[in-house]
């Protein structure tokens, strides 16, 4: 193929560019640059907004989580503060049981038949004194099960390790309250094998396994708050 000569090249070229040249600057001259530039700024404040917005949410949910985090803390101290004299009273109950073991002649076949003489002696009494017992740990324990609930909904990190402590202080708590209404009846037929069965399960729990339990949980939950401490 024949090639053309530069200069010719040079002519047909030159006013194509030159035309094209003169079409962007028109085009450019024509704008409303200061609208654009406005509309630009709008779209970086818009950014910028939706970025703290962001933020600011975040900032929301993460007090949202302390807050309850701390009632909840709050609240199992004081039930653990309110569990010590009941645990008290069932060890000092418990002692009662065995002195009574030996007297019963009227049981005397049935087994903890000591439980059986003591609670028609003292267990109105001894009933009536645990129930005011019970109150405040009923009380933080109702705060603790709303509490909960709330979190999970919040869903809040490992919060199942959480859960899993109150459940077993809830389950230590069915286990007073269990021993605090067995012993106010005193006109049961201690004859009855499911009065018996109950007679058994009540006799097992022990003070000292209520202790240790309680302060496992409240090791346990207080190593989850202080991880999600250390996260702020």
């Amino acid at each position: 193929m024949q090639k053309l000569p530069s200069e010719r090249r040079a002519k047909l070229v030159q006013p194509f560019g030159i035309e094209k040249m003169n079409q962007i600057m028109e085009f450019l001259s024509k704008q409303n640059w200061g609208a654009i530039l406005q509309g630009i700024g709008a779209i970086w404040v818009a950014i910028v907004a939706t970025v703290a917005l962001t933020q600011w949410k975040k900032q929301i949910k993460l007090q949202q989580h302390l807050d309850l985090i701390n009632q909840l803390t709050d609240e199992i101290h004081k039930f653990m503060l309110a569990a010590s004299p009941v645990v008290n009273s069932i060890k000092y109950i418990k002692i009662g049981f065995k002195s009574f073991s030996s007297t019963n002649r009227k049981y005397k076949h049935i087994k903890h038949n000591g439980m059986i003489s003591f609670i028609e002696k003292h267990g109105n009494k001894q009933n009536e004194k645990m129930i005011k017992q019970i109150v405040p740990l009923k009380k933080s324990l109702s705060k603790i099960s709303s509490l909960s609930a709330k979190g999970q909904m919040y869903g809040i990190n490992n919060y199942a390790k959480a859960m899993l402590s109150i459940k077993k202080i809830e389950h230590i708590f069915g286990q007073i309250e269990a021993f605090t209404y067995f012993i106010g009846n005193t006109d049961l037929n201690w004859h009855h094998p499911d009065v018996q069965k109950t007679l058994f399960a009540i006799a097992e729990i022990d003070e000292e396994h209520i202790y240790q339990n309680l302060a496992e949980q409240n090791i346990e939950y207080l190593k989850f708050a202080k991880k999600l401490y250390r996260k702020i």
